[in-house]
């Protein structure tokens, strides 16, 4: 989930209402035999946005308001695979304009049976005198730490 490629560009085709457009391409960047689970993609917008019109290749995407962001949601996203999301938004002009910071995209996923970094547990043994029957099992998973990109 390491390469992002995104495009953002402003249109000012009237006098009340500036239309922006996003266009964000994902790569999953593991092995095909892995899939990432519980994808959360967040795009920040201006807070004067009013419409938006969102087209996705995978899961559900939606401008969520109370956060200020597309939020974009895949629940099984497979290795090597590449999803594209491409949003027009309307803004209102507001009275006193201010420039946008443009904050970061953040990322939230999860891999299971992956281990980013390589460790793997080989030999566990457990010592009970009370009759403890373990199970030969080891779930590894890996979790997004707090991922960001800049804009």
């Amino acid at each position: 989930m390491s390469k992002y490629t995104h495009i953002i560009s402003f249109f000012y085709p009237s006098r009340d209402i500036i239309r922006c457009s996003i266009n964000l391409k994902v790569i999953a960047n593991f092995s095909e035999k892995l899939f990432a689970t519980h994808v959360v993609i967040k795009v920040p917008v201006p807070k004067n946005t009013s419409k938006s019109k969102i087209k996705n290749s995978f899961g559900r995407a939606k401008y969520e308001p109370e956060q200020n962001a597309i939020v974009w949601r895949i629940k099984r996203f497979p290795g090597k695979a590449e999803c594209m999301l491409s949003a027009d938004l309307e803004l209102v002009r507001t009275v006193r304009p201010k420039a946008w910071a443009r904050p970061p995209i953040n990322v939230e996923f999860q891999v299971p049976m992956f281990t980013a970094s390589g460790v793997h547990v080989r030999f566990l043994r457990v010592y009970d005198k009370a009759g403890y029957h373990t199970n030969r099992w080891v779930r590894y998973i890996t979790k997004a730490g707090g991922y960001q990109i800049k804009i």
